[in-house]
């Protein structure tokens, strides 16, 4: 049986990525573990676990270590997301409570479809606005409650997202359970399973917590279905299936995959569906299809679907594309194709901007620039040399 991903795997979570990147450095700099801890005043030991991703440094530890590997501030930009946990907001803003929740959703449909191509910076406004409106719940009337409460909850569920993204998984997780509290207050069928499959699941399986994704994404399966709605029960079936493929459980990742498809072709809602479920169709069903194969060791035929979800991905999703992308090049990566890989990479670069990418796809691209400079293949070295000038221009 193939291991699945370990915790150390750089495209996981920011700790991983800052052990992959100190790693590197440390080599480039032909220092050992032994050579390095006396000139940062810690153990060989606590660095072993910082590189292995199973400790978190502490700020000024990051601090020391950029100025002794002469990493011109990327150890402490990396180190972010795990460093500067405490979310900072606005103060409360005022509104009159009749316009609370129009205020509170025109905010959420703006700051999605800027999310969908990673160019959300309005975190802290959607944290505080979501805060704000829950002092306005015992104020409006009865018939406007359980919209309120129903935007409230969307924008927890966005502001967990975007955290994710950024790499603040334990925020995220307080975001979660907020928008959870506030669907279940209204008996929301379909935002809970949202907020457990498409959000907290997929984010447990990411982390490296595929067990637990797994388990989550059980648990919304069953709100999605009662909920009536065979896309969403669609799309929670398919971060079953990518929980599955990461724990090496072929049979049932196949099985959610089916099951995935079966829903998603029967769906025919009788009312438009809510906004957050535009980012699944077919083509993201094959996307994840092609992480999957990718996670279960297949990567001939995950290109074959990531490259199936490219042709068919709306332009309006660029974050999925992009990570889709870069999964592709890691599967070509895997299979020895080094100049498709860059070439996919090169596709990815082209369509982004470096100053919008979020933490979490900038892993990945960082993630993809080791494996490069690790391959010698001089085919890549300007691809390689191209992605680290972009890398060390994201935000």
């Amino acid at each position: 049986m193939r291991p699945a991903p370990c915790q150390s795997d750089p495209r996981l979570t920011a700790e991983a990525l800052f052990g992959a990147e100190l790693r590197a450095r440390r080599k480039a700099a032909d220092l050992s573990l032994r050579q390095l801890a006396p000139l940062v005043l810690v153990s060989h030991d606590l660095l072993w676990r910082i590189e292995t991703a199973q400790r978190r440094p502490h700020p000024d530890l990051v601090h020391r270590l950029d100025r002794a590997l002469n990493a011109g501030g990327q150890l402490n930009r990396l180190a972010a997301p795990f460093t500067d946990i405490v979310l900072q907001q606005p103060r409360d803003i005022s509104l009159e409570p009749d316009l609370v929740g129009p205020s509170l959703r025109d905010l959420i449909t703006e700051v999605r479809m800027a999310d969908h191509t990673m160019a959300a910076k309005r975190l802290p406004e959607v944290a505080a606005q979501a805060k704000t409106a829950e002092k306005f719940v015992s104020r409006v009337n009865e018939s406007q409650r359980a919209q309120l409460l129903r935007n409230i909850a969307e924008a927890h569920q966005l502001a967990g997202w975007m955290l994710f993204d950024r790499g603040s998984v334990s925020l995220a997780e307080d975001a979660f359970a907020n928008a959870r509290r506030m669907a279940e207050r209204i008996g929301a069928m379909d935002l809970i399973a949202f907020v457990g499959g498409p959000n907290a699941a997929f984010m447990s399986t990411w982390s490296g917590d595929p067990a637990q994704g797994a388990e989550r994404a059980y648990g919304a399966m069953s709100w999605a279905r009662r909920s009536g709605n065979r896309r969403l029960t669609a799309f929670v079936a398919t971060i079953a299936a990518r929980a599955h493929a990461r724990m090496d459980e072929a049979d049932l990742c196949t099985k959610m995959l089916v099951e995935a498809e079966s829903e998603l072709s029967r769906h025919q809602p009788q009312e438009p569906d809510p906004v957050w479920l535009d980012v699944f169709d077919d083509a993201a069903l094959a996307g994840h299809r092609g992480s999957c194969l990718l996670d279960l060791g297949h990567p001939r035929h995950a290109v074959e679907s990531l490259r199936e979800q490219d042709s068919a991905s709306p332009v309006v999703f660029l974050r999925n594309r992009t990570i889709w992308q870069l999964e592709q090049a890691e599967a070509q990566l895997r299979m020895g194709e080094d100049e498709a890989a860059a070439t996919a990479v090169n596709h990815a670069m082209d369509a982004v901007s470096a100053d919008s990418i979020t933490p979490r796809v900038a892993r990945m691209f960082r993630s993809i620039l080791l494996k490069l400079r690790a391959s010698g293949d001089h085919a890549v070295a300007s691809t390689a040399d191209r992605l680290e000038v972009f890398i060390g221009a994201c935000v």
